[in-house]
């Protein structure tokens, strides 16, 4: 799982993991500002404990991620992206509930969701449609595979 590339970055920005044939990319370690997949990794691989907790889920493993976010969004965004992180591990919300909780449509959730720039760690791949799985920034085959490992039936 491990894997290091030499960039401009070096370790001082953030790091990436090798998950199947893809990178998981952090950018920033004590405060997390991105967090994206890729083809290609965007830094070396550091090892620290939020990499450690990252192979771990990736693993299968239950994990609470343990880090703060810096997060330069619209307060309704962040509104949405903090209350998706109380969904817990293996566990589904829809749109439409999340929409009920936080007086919005799901229309709008779909829209703050989409700009969530720290995928995984913020687990917005946990909010489904009704009748589906929904969409998903990094594309449904990876928000599939995400929701198998924590568990979930998804055909």
């Amino acid at each position: 799982m491990r894997n290091a590339k030499n960039n401009e970055f070096g370790n001082r920005r953030g790091f990436s993991i090798q998950w199947n044939e893809l990178y998981f990319n952090v950018e920033g370690r004590e405060i997390v500002k991105r967090a994206f997949f890729s083809k290609s990794p965007a830094f070396e691989f550091k090892d620290c404990e939020l990499a450690k907790q990252i192979e771990r889920y990736f693993k299968g493993e239950k994990v609470e991620f343990e880090c703060e976010f810096e997060l330069n969004l619209p307060i309704f965004t962040k509104k949405v992206l903090e209350r998706v992180l109380k969904i817990p591990y293996g566990k589904t919300i829809t749109y439409g509930e999340l929409a009920k909780d936080l007086k919005s449509s799901p229309r709008a959730i779909g829209q703050a969701l989409k700009r969530n720039p720290i995928a995984v760690l913020i687990p917005c791949h946990r909010v489904v449609a009704k009748n589906s799985i929904g969409g998903y920034s990094w594309g449904i085959e990876i928000k599939k595979v995400l929701l198998r490992l924590e568990g979930l039936k998804i055909p």
